[in-house]
């Protein structure tokens, strides 16, 4: 007969296998589940159950809602933190036990990850004692499924927080509207509603962020901005600023870019906004900024959207086919870069650059590094070709969106 020796032994061979072939953490739940033949369920950061086995074992009826829905309802998680239990949550793997209305009990092992709580395993009793053994193997299967959960890419959203699958879910339009995901806001670091801004930050050279560098980045970024928080989507960096202020802000930009130097990063920046549920609106903006920007300002490396909203309003008309851009255009630009041409002069600019300064001669004059009777004759030959009213506020106006579509169309 085997000794209870052997058989520990055998037991933890069994589980410390699971690490070398790249298996999932359902096999983890499935095999400590087969060893001590009781049921276990392995709850993420989100309270989603990630893994579940011998649920037809499982008697406690909240258990069992939450396994059949795949998560957590918001009452039954205020039931968990409720419990005494619970309430002094240790911050170790150590397993601990939990008694149930249902008069089973669970034995509770948090999954504590880069020193953050990232899940629990639980496993179920009803009529039996917990032992030593008991404790050892969850204890050894935890540590098993941190390990794959560091591993494999596929989990890389266990690894962090509440926050982050939040964030995700935001990005993607999920759940919104489902009053057990706006308790989860509430219950988050992300109930923040004023004073919010998306910064989305890329690689210059478009690759994937490698793993080795994530927690870096996310550390840098942190001590710029300390009220954020980060997740890597796709090729992105996403980072939720909360409760800014404008001056502060200017100052963590000027240290932001430091920051890109180092990194060879380049970011875009989202108007700032109110509510958290408007994540995913601002999200894009950001996004519009960075690729709006590079296509038409290539050498720099930060774009807040402000700068870039025409541009975002003229590629919505531009990618509808029907639309030719150049109708809406100011006829005069049309003629002076015509005349630019054939006379190698400089009269488009000096009005672009007159419109943008808002007509006043002494700040172009400062900008283009003339002298203000050159641009007084320059401006006598734009009027004699163009017959514009400059001191007529609409045709500024008209200018001023022409010059934008004409520079957007450049680019294209």
């Amino acid at each position: 007969m085997e000794s209870q020796t052997e058989l520990r032994y055998r037991q933890s061979n069994r589980l410390l296998s699971l690490l070398l072939d790249n298996h999932t953490v359902e096999e983890v739940v499935e095999t400590i589940s087969y060893l001590m033949e009781k049921p276990v369920v392995f709850i993420d950061i989100n309270f989603s159950i990630r893994g579940v086995s011998r649920t037809n074992e499982i008697t406690d009826p909240s258990w069992n809602l939450a396994i059949a829905k795949g998560f957590c309802s918001h009452e039954f998680i205020f039931e968990i933190v409720n419990i005494e239990e619970v309430k002094r949550f240790p911050k170790e793997r150590t397993p601990y036990i939990v008694g149930l209305e249902s008069e089973s009990k669970v034995l509770v092992s948090p999954v504590i990850i880069r020193e953050k709580y990232a899940g629990a395993m639980v496993m179920f009793f009803q009529d039996a004692e917990v032992t030593n053994q008991h404790l050892e193997l969850l204890l050894l299967a935890n540590e098993v499924l941190t390990e794959i959960i560091l591993k494999i890419p596929q989990y890389k959203y266990i690894r962090g927080n509440m926050n982050e699958g939040i964030l995700m879910d935001l990005i993607e339009g999920r759940d919104k509207e489902n009053a057990d995901f706006k308790s989860w806001v509430l219950e988050s670091e992300l109930n923040s509603s004023n004073n919010l801004c998306v910064l989305v930050s890329e690689q210059n050279d478009d690759g994937l962020y490698q793993e080795g560098i994530k927690d870096s980045l996310r550390d840098d970024f942190y001590h710029v901005f300390p009220k954020s928080h980060a997740i890597f989507y796709g090729n992105q960096m996403v980072v939720l600023c909360t409760d800014l202020e404008k001056e502060k802000t200017e100052k963590g930009i000027r240290r932001l870019k430091s920051f890109m130097e180092k990194h060879g990063l380049r970011i875009g920046m989202s108007d700032f906004f109110n509510g958290i549920e408007n994540f995913q609106y601002y999200y894009l903006q950001a996004g519009a900024a960075i690729r709006i920007g590079v296509s038409v300002h290539q050498k720099k490396r930060f774009y807040h959207y402000g700068d870039y909203k025409f541009f975002h309003l003229i590629e919505k008309i531009h990618s509808d086919t029907r639309n030719n851009l150049k109708d809406f255009v100011q006829s005069s630009l049309l003629i002076l870069e015509k005349y630019d041409r054939q006379h190698q002069s400089e009269l488009f600019y000096t009005l672009n650059t007159l419109v943008d300064h808002g007509c006043n001669y002494k700040e172009t004059c400062a900008n283009l590094h003339i002298h203000r009777n050159t641009l007084s004759y320059r401006m006598e030959r734009i009027k004699a070709l163009t017959q514009l009213d400059l001191a007529d506020p609409k045709v500024q106006f008209d200018l001023a969106y022409s010059f934008r579509i004409l520079e957007f169309l450049r680019h294209q």
